[in-house]
C-alpha cells in the first residue's frame, strides 16, 4: 500500500504541466510498532524512524499562473517622435579640441535643421534689412508754394487753395473810417503754383523746418495740431527718396 501511495504521488507530480521547478519533500515515517506512513512537507513525529526525499517538480498551479508585474517604463507608441541619433561633428585642424562631443553635434545639427539659434541670424537679418533698404523710394508727393492776401507765404501739399476772408474798410455814414463797431470781410482764396520737381526735396525740407519753428516759437495757433502736422511732414520725407537731401 506504501509503494501505491508513493507511486500515485510521483504519477500525479509527472503528471503536471512543465512550469516552473518547485521542490516537494516526501517523508516516510515508521513508529515504534511498525506502522508506516508517507506525509508532504511535514517531518515525522518524535520517536519515529524517519526517511527524507527532494523531488523536484512543476509549480502548482496558483504559483504557475501568477501575473508578471507590468514594467515601469510604458512602452513608446508609434505617434511618439524617435529621439535624433547622436552625430560627432568634425572638428578643424589646428583649433585644438581632440574632438566635439556627440550630444553638442545632435545639438548643433538640430538648430542647423530648424534655423533656431541662440545668437541673431546676421545673414537672415541681414539680408532682410538689405532688402529693405535697396527697395526704391518712391518720389515725395507734390507741393504747393502759396500766399495769402495779406502776401503771408506757406507750404501745403493740398491741391486746392484754401478761402479766407479778407476783411474789408467799413465806413461811417459821415466818412469816419472804422464805422464804429461794423465789420466786413470779402472771401478771398489764396494763390498757389505747384513747386518744380527739380527743387521738390529741398523745399519738402523747408516746409518742415517752417512748421517745426512754429511750433518751437510759439507762432502756432493750435500746438497739438502742428506738432501732428510735423510728424507726417517727417513721416513723407523719410519714405520718400528726399530722405537723404534736404
Amino acid at each position: 500500500m506504501i509503494r501505491g501511495v508513493l507511486l500515485a504521488a510521483l504519477l500525479g507530480l509527472a503528471a503536471a504541466p512543465a512550469l516552473a521547478q518547485y521542490a516537494v519533500v516526501i517523508y516516510r515515517c515508521t513508529d515504534a510498532s511498525g506502522a508506516v506512513s508517507v506525509q508532504n512537507d511535514v517531518p515525522c513525529p518524535k520517536g519515529s524512524q524517519q526517511q527524507r526525499r527532494v523531488i523536484e517538480t512543476a509549480a502548482p498551479a496558483s504559483i504557475a499562473a501568477m501575473p508578471v508585474a507590468p514594467s515601469a517604463t510604458p512602452a513608446r507608441t508609434s505617434t511618439e517622435p524617435a529621439l535624433p541619433a547622436l552625430v560627432a561633428m568634425p572638428v578643424p585642424a589646428g583649433s585644438g579640441s581632440e574632438g566635439v562631443s556627440p550630444v553638442a553635434g545632435t545639438a548643433a545639427a538640430a538648430a542647423g535643421a530648424t534655423g533656431d539659434s541662440g545668437a541673431p541670424d546676421a545673414a537672415g537679418d541681414g539680408g532682410a534689412a538689405q532688402l529693405v533698404d535697396a527697395t526704391p523710394a518712391e518720389p515725395p508727393p507734390p507741393l504747393f508754394s502759396c500766399r495769402t492776401w495779406d502776401r503771408q507765404e506757406y507750404f501745403s501739399d493740398d491741391p486746392v487753395p484754401t478761402r479766407r476772408c479778407a476783411p474789408l474798410r467799413v465806413s461811417g455814414l459821415d466818412g469816419s473810417a472804422g464805422g464804429g463797431q461794423a465789420s466786413a470781410c470779402e472771401y478771398v482764396t489764396d494763390t498757389c503754383a505747384p513747386v518744380p520737381d527739380a527743387a521738390l526735396c529741398s523745399q519738402w525740407h523747408r516746409h518742415a523746418h517752417d512748421t517745426r519753428a512754429r511750433l518751437l516759437f510759439g507762432r502756432a495757433e493750435d500746438p497739438a495740431a502742428t506738432r501732428i502736422e510735423l510728424e507726417r511732414i517727417e513721416a513723407l520725407i523719410h519714405a520718400s527718396t528726399c530722405r537723404g537731401a534736404g
